[in-house]
């Protein structure tokens, strides 16, 4: 058992940036969307549907919802895991009706850098019972 994922959770920071406006004029904008990471830094992306997006595995990518307003509400951020159906099924977990692939990070140390500037995993509190288990082991 890994003491240190018991009890992790993702805290987004990926706020909807809208599409690119330049890519209105060429009919594109409805297959780019742009997110903002805590820094302010703007991160482009393909937007597929969640049952249908390629797995660019170790990509970063932002799971999302659309509001009733027409915005996008990231419900997860992080990197892609390695299988279509692995990510259709980590899309129909978090009920995510769009998959958002930011492709322009090569290297992984630039992935590793826009995944922390769009998402925090961080260790919650464990329940008394909990730590007790952990304790004993």
């Amino acid at each position: 058992m890994n003491k240190e994922r018991i009890g992790n959770r993702r805290i987004i920071h990926a706020f909807d940036a809208g599409s690119p406006s330049a890519l209105a004029v060429s009919g594109l904008a409805s297959r780019f969307h742009a997110w903002r990471g805590a820094s302010g830094r703007r991160y482009l992306a393909t937007v597929h549907g969640a049952g249908e997006a390629p797995a660019y595995e170790g990509a970063v990518i932002v799971l999302a919802r659309r509001e009733p307003d027409g915005t996008r509400l990231a419900v997860w951020a992080g990197r892609a895991p390695r299988t279509p159906r692995a990510l259709a099924r980590l899309a129909q977990m978090k009920r995510a009706e769009e998959v958002h692939v930011h492709l322009i990070a090569e290297r992984d140390e630039e992935r590793a850098a826009v995944e922390a500037d769009l998402v925090t995993v961080a260790a919650a509190p464990l329940v008394p019972e909990a730590a007790a288990f952990l304790a004993m082991r």
